[in-house]
């Protein structure tokens, strides 16, 4: 075998291997091609096994009673905690629908005021109460209703893996699977989902705990209390001896 074709089949060989290098290299450049965003959404459980929202319609049969009388203590006790229910979880307006028929006018007209009384009292801001008429038949015809929407979770569908967990992960990124049983579990188990979209607003402070706690923390017996008597007396006790033990 000549030199010369020794050395074009090193040069083949060489030419060959910098090609493998080469499409190693570009593999590995592809591999990396990763932007901030996208890691950062493949990093949070959040975002990479949301949870889904649907709606659910709830309501509210008042009942009218035929003689004029209005709400019963008991209709009455089941508006204010509906009105409860929907300042705690509705995304959407509350709903007073009145029927449209003349059967029952008069009665019907008193329990709608009665009601629309209570949503004002409980602080519902007007701007989020639809008034309507429809018109229904049958046994419910003479009643009042009250709907709302409120959002429930949806879990994620976890069980994905579609990579070797044996094999080294050069990006650092989290597995497929990862955190989606803590979202689904959280799903699954909230009692109002509107807690995970937004804040809820704080209840009204205990003024008596308040007092306490605000009396601790700045040192000082309450005025007149017996505490602070038998503590002023044991300094008063106290302070003839150790004048004396000074002299």
């Amino acid at each position: 075998m000549s030199s010369a074709t020794t050395k074009g089949r090193a040069r083949t060989a060489a030419a060959v291997t910098t090609a493998l290098l080469a499409m190693a290299l570009g593999g590995c450049l592809d591999h990396y091609r990763i932007d901030g965003p996208t890691a950062a959404m493949l990093g949070d459980p959040s975002k990479r096994h949301a949870i889904g929202y649907s709606a659910s319609t709830e309501a509210l049969h008042v009942e009218v009673a035929g003689d004029g009388s209005g709400l019963s203590a008991n209709q009455t006790t089941d508006v204010v905690r509906f009105l409860d229910r929907y300042k705690s979880e509705a995304h959407g307006p509350l709903r007073i629908l009145a029927p449209g028929t003349p059967r029952g006018h008069m009665s019907v007209a008193r329990s709608y005021r009665e009601i629309e009384d209570i949503v004002d009292q409980a602080g519902v801001p007007p701007e989020a109460v639809v008034r309507e008429r429809i018109r229904v038949r049958g046994p419910d015809a003479a009643a009042v209703r009250l709907v709302y929407e409120r959002p429930v979770a949806q879990p994620p569908d976890c069980g994905n893996w579609p990579d070797d967990m044996g094999r080294i992960d050069r990006d650092k990124l989290p597995y497929e699977n990862f955190g989606c049983a803590t979202q689904r579990n959280l799903a699954l188990t909230v009692a109002n989902a509107r807690d995970l979209q937004v804040p809820q607003e704080e209840t009204p402070r205990s003024s008596e705990r308040r007092s306490v706690t605000w009396t601790k923390y700045v040192g000082a017996s309450p005025i007149g209390s017996s505490t602070g008597s038998s503590a002023g007396a044991a300094a008063g006790a106290a302070s003839p001896s150790a004048t004396t033990a000074g002299k």
